[in-house]
């Protein structure tokens, strides 16, 4: 008996084979796999728009140009246009944009501040905007002097 305990438990296994058809197969996997390009998968909000529209266009006609002006004469600091024609008070100001949300519900805001308007002050504007209903927002920036 000693000697077929002797044959049994003196077996070696050699790695090296085993470890060299591991790597091939890593190496075929990485060259044979194809990752998913996400990129022009990406669902993105880009302007539809192809170019400036004239005044008489019906899709200028939904916008409701807001400017504010710096005003020191008035309590509040600031007065307001709509389309070009001076609002009296900020309850005006919804009132007018109720009426136009009314006419068009698809309506859109543009928000221009100028020079020396406050945070509070576009605050104030864009919360009457939401109170009647507007909720499409836009913003404009102030043009500086180089």
């Amino acid at each position: 008996m000693s000697s077929k305990r002797h044959l049994l438990g003196a077996v070696e296994t050699d790695m090296t084979p085993m470890i060299d058809v591991v790597f091939q197969l890593i190496i075929f996997f990485l060259t044979t796999i194809s990752f998913k390009a996400l990129e022009g998968k990406l669902e993105t909000q880009l302007p539809k728009d192809t170019g400036g529209r004239l005044a008489t266009d019906p899709v200028n006609l939904l916008r409701a140009e807001i400017e504010l002006f710096a005003d020191a004469g008035k309590s509040d600091g600031f007065s307001i246009a709509l389309n070009g024609s001076r609002i009296p008070s900020l309850t005006t100001l919804r009132a007018r944009l109720t009426e136009l949300m009314r006419l068009s519900p698809e309506m859109k805001a543009s928000l221009h501040p100028g020079v020396g308007i406050n945070y509070s002050h576009v605050v104030k504007v864009v919360d009457e905007c939401l109170k009647a209903g507007m909720l499409d927002i836009n913003f404009a920036g102030v043009a500086f002097d180089a």
